[in-house]
């Protein structure tokens, strides 16, 4: 924790009003980050045909920059923590920023490429930062709720971004459109520089840490009943790992390879953009539906029922003709982007008491990076099968999920029960 973290505030107003500003920077950091980020599932449809470029070398691009933002989550915290959360956050937005802009200029491959790595750097900072300032300036009862306001704003950025991108598309050329985005990217730096505080403070209400004791002692429904062994927790905890790593893997993919799905069956650039929209606003909603169902359904059957769908919507896209693939769009949206909020709750509840902070990072690092590594996978498929048979494989793998719910069961069941 940083130094910082010790520090508490002088009175409840001040406290407040703080709190608001950080939450409203983080929150548009988040909005351009995650949206310059999906933004990219437009661009590699256009880049494909400037390019001339096969499906295994989208799928190169997108590891390139979904890799690189994967694998510096938590040397950026460390980062942070050193050099100050503010200076890296706001420059790793600029260095986000003037790689979108530049990328109008990329006349040749290995230099769009280049220019793609950076961007996915600049993108690494903003997650783990942003959680850090959200963590450490909100009581411990206020920061899930910030924390859900955070991450809504991730979607609503998602569907902005790349709408706002494909009706430039209309007037204007892709690398002015790019650019045009990055001014915006620009006026966002600009905020979060006025809006963040170099020092943060935690609240005074906020709960003490726990004893170094709460590090190896059982998880507990109370006094005296465990709830689960540590194998138990290791299994499931290994478990929940895959499941995210296949779900963003699938994410990632058809996000990726839907765009040339929708182009072959003769969607232009500006329809695409819009299909993607649709998707991202369906996402939004994914979260608050899976939030809605996990209390009624229990969070294995809420996953269940979401990749049993998400997989009978991407098999349908592949034989239905294009009109009628637009009214799967919100549901597939819905269905694809509502998981991982169900997931990403039962990581803390897997977790130590001691050992949420490196359980989010092993999950994150874990399902990012499959994230990053697939698309190249299913581009050397597309390339050898087609898209619609790619996509079809994409859709089998998801129902991989189903089997490894049955570690989770017992966890679940006794975490839930009515002794916790």
């Amino acid at each position: 924790m940083s130094r910082q973290s010790s520090e508490v505030f002088i009175d409840g107003a001040a406290s407040k009003s703080q709190s608001r500003r950080i939450l409203g920077a983080t929150s548009l950091a988040h909005l351009f980050h995650d949206g310059a980020t999906d933004m990219h599932y437009l661009l590699f449809a256009i880049w494909q045909q400037q390019f001339g470029l096969s499906l295994a070398q989208v799928g190169l691009l997108k590891m390139l920059f979904s890799g690189a933002m994967s694998a510096l989550q938590i040397p950026a915290g460390e980062l942070g923590r050193v050099a100050g959360e503010k200076k890296v956050l706001i420059g790793g937005t600029l260095l986000l920023t003037a790689a979108i802009f530049c990328y109008g200029f990329a006349t040749t491959l290995p230099v769009l490429m280049g220019l793609i790595v950076l961007g996915g750097v600049g993108a690494s900072v903003q997650h783990p930062l942003s959680s850090s300032y959200i963590s450490q300036s909100f009581p411990r009862l206020q920061a899930r709720l910030a924390l859900s306001t955070y991450n809504f704003f991730g979607d609503v950025g998602k569907a902005i971004i790349p709408s706002a991108l494909s009706a430039l598309l209309l007037i204007t050329v892709w690398g002015h459109s790019v650019q045009l985005i990055a001014v915006a990217g620009l006026l966002i730096a600009g905020c979060l520089s006025g809006l963040l505080s170099s020092e943060k403070r935690v609240p005074k209400t906020m709960a003490p840490r726990p004893s170094a004791s709460d590090d190896t002692a059982p998880q507990t429904a109370d006094a005296g009943a465990p709830l689960f062994t540590e194998t138990q927790r290791k299994r499931a905890f290994a478990s929940l790992c895959t499941i995210g790593s296949l779900d963003n893997a699938t994410r990632t993919g058809t996000l990726t390879f839907l765009p040339f799905l929708l182009a072959s069956k003769g969607a232009a650039a500006t329809q695409v953009g819009f299909a993607l929209t649709v998707i991202f606003i369906g996402g939004a909603l994914g979260k608050l539906v899976c939030g809605a169902l996990a209390p009624r359904l229990g969070i294995l059957k809420t996953v269940a029922v979401s990749e049993i769908v998400t997989a009978g919507i991407i098999l349908a896209l592949t034989q239905i003709p294009l009109p009628a693939i637009y009214l799967l769009l919100v549901p597939l949206g819905i269905a694809l982007n509502g998981t991982s909020s169900v997931l990403y709750g039962t990581v803390g509840e897997l977790a130590k008491p001691r050992q949420q902070t490196r359980a989010f990072a092993v999950f994150y690092t874990a399902s990012l990076g499959c994230g990053a590594v697939m698309p190249l996978v299913y581009g050397l498929l597309g390339d050898r099968l087609g898209i619609s048979h790619t996509l079809i494989v994409i859709a089998i793998l998801l129902l991989c999920i189903l089997p490894l719910l049955l570690p989770l069961k017992v966890i679940t069941a006794q975490h839930h029960s009515p002794a916790g």
